[in-house]
């Protein structure tokens, strides 16, 4: 595999968004005002002089977000992106530290995955059918497989981890990667997500176990002890996948720029 061959995923609308994230993140990947995982270019954190930026993110992507906002900002951050036109999407973040990491262990103490499944890593020379499958599965999901860059970790100190039936059909995914900066106050931290059971598997406990795989391997492989993702309000399934492995609803908001006129989708992932 060439590292500088291009790979990206979901529908049409989302690899277009990826094309243009994956050019901006040439300009901006030294910079720790910004951070990825490999699906758009977003602010690393809120400020009161950065709205600006996050609406040219949004323009010349279709999306940006801003991880973990103070949800007392969340009206006056959302009006001032809507007063120019673009749309807003909300998620709630919930974030893990040590507790997640001992849960993630205790439940891989008393469960696999199921026998008939194989565990596999993504790296520099997974098959790109292999990615593509992967793609399939996520899409069945609504979730948005990150870039070829960012999976195989040519990017980002990264955990991506599938699992495949006996036929090679991908039925289950989890990820995280270190999104921010060296020099960022949160480098100690990892996105974590991108859990996805295909339809015929649910109920097996994939996500979980899959979850808590990738928790293990960031902190065993990576060094990292802190994680956070974004759940939709009223996501009851992954709220609860989350609070078992310890991850706690903060008082702070993931808050999405959409671009209507560059990204055609109304949202980027579920």
């Amino acid at each position: 595999m060439d590292k500088f061959d291009p790979e990206y995923f979901g529908n049409s609308d989302q690899q277009r968004l990826q094309m243009r994230a994956d050019s901006l993140w040439k300009l901006l990947r030294d910079n720790p005002d910004y951070a990825c995982h490999g699906r758009v270019v977003g602010l690393a954190n809120l400020s009161e002089h950065n709205l600006e930026q996050q609406i040219a993110l949004a323009r010349l992507q279709g999306v940006a977000p801003v991880d973990g906002m103070p949800q007392e900002h969340l009206a006056a951050r959302r009006a001032g992106l809507e007063d120019v036109g673009l749309v807003t999407d909300v998620y709630d973040h919930w974030e893990g530290s040590a507790a997640t990491f001992e849960a993630a262990d205790e439940i891989l103490a008393k469960r696999g995955l199921p026998a008939d499944l194989e565990v596999c890593a993504v790296a520099a020379d997974t098959s790109i059918q292999d990615l593509k499958n992967l793609d399939s599965l996520t899409q069945s999901c609504d979730v948005l497989l990150p870039m070829g860059s960012f999976l195989r970790g040519f990017e980002l100190p990264s955990v991506f981890l599938y699992a495949k039936d006996p036929d090679g059909r991908v039925v289950g995914a989890a990820a995280a990667v270190a999104q921010f900066h060296d020099a960022h106050p949160k480098k100690g931290m990892v996105w974590w997500g991108m859990l996805s059971t295909h339809a015929t598997r649910r109920g097996e406990g994939i996500a979980l176990t899959l979850g808590a795989m990738v928790l293990h391997d960031v902190r065993e492989e990576l060094g990292f002890s802190e994680c956070f993702t974004g759940i939709r309000a009223g996501n009851l399934p992954s709220e609860a996948l989350c609070s078992k492995l310890a991850l706690s609803r903060t008082n702070t908001v993931d808050l999405l720029a959409i671009d209507p006129d560059a990204f055609g989708a109304g949202r980027m992932t579920k």
